[in-house]
């Protein structure tokens, strides 16, 4: 008893600290804003910015007004015992249809959108699945084909799009970002139910229920919303670890929320393989990065609370002030919650010459970069999978990242691991890596395809191999 006592002290220090962190992070962001309304206040461009307040406010306001509250259907039953391991024959099913709207609509380049297009990227190949796939989108309650789509991921053209006529045994993914999905789906959904077939959600993260204050604003009610409306319509999730489907099932468990009986939960891996190789020479930009010699440190990741910009640049602080002479370079765009790290970042001293920012990176920078760089530097403290991490293995390039669970799944023996949220620990860990003293191979990093994860969807779905089932 007294040893267990010491281990929850830990987890609540650890918890605190964490807290702590983004407490620090927000205050940071905080002074940054009042600095810059204090600018803008006596400015002549704060003059006119003045006029255009209330109608910022008015479009905030109605954009914050999409999140409706869910009524609990008879049909729902809250969770009840432990969820257990459930796996069946092979299932019948009809085709699957992949909801992609929401890449459609607004292609942001981020995380989620690159899983969406790689996991099509894969259906359109020339190769046999068990059941027929076919990318679709929503317009007007309606679902047509998106061939447009397909056909910019090397799919076969197929002429205009067309709508979908709803068969028997047919399941949906909703494989994009759904936020609205299942009130613009809604008489779809209906039809998919009533002719046997499935509703199977992907899910991507819990950062939202989990850290709040990592996320925008809007995202918070939103994803609240979303969560417990996906939770009733569907009759599986998909995530894309299986740190997040335990996290999952755990959440719901714990706070009893209401759900579809017999909800499944399954898991998937994203995979490594990039759509572009390194074959075109560097911009002139990115090849100068290299042009001292110094090994390359490589961050990739939006610009945002939880990816740890201010981690990595602090512990990089600490070794160039011990004379260490290495570069580190930042990919990614601009995010939330992140002018004061974007000012700290572009008007430090060392930018440009040790410390490279690139906003506008495409997969063939992030090739030559991988392919070149000394590690990757992934020093987040919430994540849903990690797809720098395999990115910059099947390049030969190591990663070291935060000591989370998820990165533990997916890095392996193949990566280092530092104390999350500890930029001396990242210093530490990293000038050790540079002397030689620690050493990692990427190839024991989590090695998927891009094809291996769409099958490993399609075996799922048919064989009914889903890691839990909650009634």
């Amino acid at each position: 008893m007294s040893s267990e006592v010491p281990q929850e002290e830990n987890v609540i220090k650890e918890r605190q600290r964490l807290l702590e962190f983004q407490l620090n992070y927000l205050r940071k962001e905080l002074l940054h804003l009042t600095h810059e309304r204090y600018r803008m206040t006596y400015s002549v461009s704060g003059l006119i910015y003045r006029f255009l307040r209330p109608i910022e406010s008015r479009i905030a306001t109605f954009l914050g007004m999409d999140v409706k509250d869910v009524d609990v259907a008879e049909m729902v039953t809250p969770v009840s015992g432990e969820v257990t391991r459930h796996s069946a024959n092979v299932s019948l099913a009809g085709r699957l249809l992949v909801d992609v709207t929401g890449t459609v609509k607004r292609d942001a380049g981020t995380g989620i959108q690159r899983v969406v297009k790689e996991i099509m990227r894969a259906y359109c190949r020339q190769e046999p699945f068990k059941i027929p796939v076919l990318a679709v989108r929503c317009e007007n309650n309606q679902l047509f084909t998106a061939n447009d789509f397909t056909k910019t991921l090397g799919g076969v053209v197929s002429g205009p799009d067309t709508e979908i006529t709803i068969s028997s045994g047919d399941c949906i993914l909703m494989l994009s970002d759904s936020w609205n999905a299942f009130d613009e789906l809604a008489p779809v959904l209906a039809t998919i139910h009533k002719q046997g077939g499935r509703i199977i959600t992907c899910i991507f993260d819990l950062i939202p229920e989990l850290y709040p204050h990592a996320c925008h604003e809007v995202t918070v009610p939103r994803y609240r919303g979303w969560l417990r409306r996906a939770l009733l319509e569907s009759d599986a999730f998909l995530a894309i670890s299986k740190s997040v489907a335990s996290e999952l099932s755990e959440y719901v468990e714990i706070n009893k929320l209401p759900h579809r009986h017999n909800l499944k939960i399954g898991w998937f891996h994203c995979g490594a393989d990039l759509a572009a190789g390194s074959a075109r020479a560097p911009r002139e930009k990115i090849a100068l990065v290299f042009t001292e010699g110094a090994p390359v440190f490589l961050l990739v990741g939006t610009i945002e609370p939880r990816k740890g910009h201010w981690v990595a640049l602090e512990a990089f602080e600490k070794l160039w002030a011990s004379g260490v002479n290495a570069h580190l370079t930042i990919v990614g765009r601009r995010g939330w919650f992140e002018e004061a790290i974007v000012e700290a970042i572009t008007n430090h001293v060392d930018f440009g010459r040790r410390l490279f920012w690139f906003d506008d990176a495409d997969d063939h920078d992030l090739a030559y970069l991988y392919e070149h760089s000394a590690a990757l530097i992934f020093p987040s403290y919430a994540e849903g999978f990690g797809l720098p991490i395999v990115e910059a293995a099947r390049f030969g390039c190591p990663t070291i990242c935060s000591d989370l669970p998820v990165l533990r799944e997916v890095g392996r023996s193949g990566a280092l691991y530092f104390r999350v949220n500890d930029p001396q620990a990242l210093a530490g860990v990293a000038q050790d890596f540079l002397a030689g003293d620690l050493r990692v191979d990427p190839q024991a990093t989590l090695d998927v395809t891009w094809m291996e994860a769409a099958k490993r969807i399609v075996d799922i779905i048919t064989r009914e191999d889903w890691l839990y089932c909650l009634p």
